[in-house]
């Protein structure tokens, strides 16, 4: 199976032309397919490609109409369904950000910098800017491990897509993974079944930036209400901010689960939380932005590529009563103020986060056996992304009654 890795660059040189003409191909395919009603990109680029010719070329190579094509009705695609469901009133689609998407024979990697084609024998050079993590896969591509896919190129950097075919390992041991608001837990099975070890980490930081920024931007709005462009600039710079801090952390995590589903060679079995969204818009207006504020999507796919990127399978199961039935005898769960849980009917008794990631493996796996009650270890993730260990007491101190 083919796997990539996205590598952010930052860049030195002026692509300001090129992004400029980018867009005015993007709108004029996006033009041409409304009027025409296609949604096909082979109808598309049969039937924009002469008068496109006309208009860039030999400006630019004819590849840029196959990759505004391609955009095009991407774009379209999306602008239907939302249409289709209400969410947008408008006519046609817009472009929003100026970015450039080129296919592989329309530029050169070299490692340091990148040759762009724009027509044949002429391209622009733009320089990176290389630091320790980005050098680690250009030494890898330079010994041939690695290709590189299509470019995306934004304002402020550019986007490298690393790929490499890998084999899934063979593996029997299982690691079921349980992420919530302010914790996620995991527990890692053995080949018979047997819980080796469960493990709670505290993401409790993520949701306190999320409050952190809620509370400035209401600030933000209320004094400068008179002032809207300035609001909208300010806002969008605490946005990114806000953004970057949480995808921080969140990377961190999941290098911390991957590392452990590596140690132990274990396949990655998650909670399919596709349509929660739906009952979370249900709930009254301070449930419902908090919850909508939960990066579960984003801590998701940090863990799955990169458990695939080290030959790691990722399975997901229905969500549905994991943490409230009883992983012994599937009857229904007691639950009190604590998230601990308790079954009449068989008298297991443990930890509501433990019962789920149980859940997941039966759901998975089937049966299991030396059910956990309690985590066997809670970590506390510091600045630097490793983890300081705390006592299982202190653990329902911190986590579950946060300061």
């Amino acid at each position: 199976m083919e796997v990539i890795k996205a590598v952010k660059f930052k860049y030195y040189g002026d692509l300001n032309e090129l992004f400029k003409d980018f867009r005015e191909m993007i709108v004029f395919c996006i033009d041409k397919a409304l009027k025409l009603g296609i949604t096909s990109y082979v109808k598309l680029r049969n039937a924009v490609y002469d008068e496109w010719k006309r208009r860039w070329y030999p400006k630019y190579h004819t590849h840029y109409c196959h990759s505004a094509c391609k955009i095009a009705t991407a774009i379209l695609k999306n602008f239907r369904k939302r249409k289709r469901k209400g969410l947008t009133g408008k006519e046609k689609p817009e472009i929003k950000r100026d970015f450039v998407k080129l296919e592989e024979m329309l530029f050169k990697f070299e490692g340091d910098k990148v040759k762009i084609v724009t027509s044949p024998r002429n391209w622009i050079t733009i320089n990176l800017v290389v630091g320790e993590y980005q050098r680690e896969f250009i030494e890898t591509w330079k010994r041939g491990e690695l290709d590189v896919g299509e470019l995306i190129i934004k304002r402020d950097y550019i986007i490298v897509p690393f790929k490499k075919e890998v084999e899934f390992k063979d593996i029997k041991s299982v690691i079921t993974i349980d992420i919530n608001e302010k914790n996620v837990t995991y527990s890692i099975f053995n080949e018979g079944g047997e819980v080796v070890k469960t493990v709670r980490l505290d993401i409790y930081k993520v949701k306190r930036i999320h409050d952190e920024h809620s509370k400035k931007r209401e600030k933000i709005q209320k004094k400068l209400a008179k002032k809207p462009h300035r609001m909208r600039k300010i806002l969008k710079k605490y946005s990114g901010r806000e953004k970057r801090r949480v995808e921080d952390y969140l990377h961190k995590i999941s290098s911390i689960i991957v590392s452990e589903a590596v140690k132990y060679n274990a396949k990655i079995v998650m909670e399919d939380l596709k349509y929660i969204r739906n009952s979370v818009n249900k709930k009254n207006k301070n449930i419902k932005r908090r919850l909508n504020r939960w990066n579960f999507r984003k801590l998701q796919f940090f863990i799955e590529y990169k458990a695939k990127w080290n030959g790691l399978s990722v399975n997901y199961v229905k969500a549905y009563k994991t943490s409230s039935l009883c992983p012994i005898c599937g009857c229904r769960l007691n639950l009190n103020e604590q998230r601990l849980s308790k079954c009449n009917n068989c008298g297991y008794f443990g930890d509501r986060d433990v019962v789920a990631t149980l859940n997941i493996f039966k759901s998975e796996c089937g049966e299991l056996r030396s059910p956990r009650t309690l985590p066997d270890e809670v970590w506390l993730i510091k600045p630097d992304g490793t983890g300081e260990l705390l006592k299982v007491v202190k653990c329902y101190e911190k986590l579950l009654n946060p300061p």
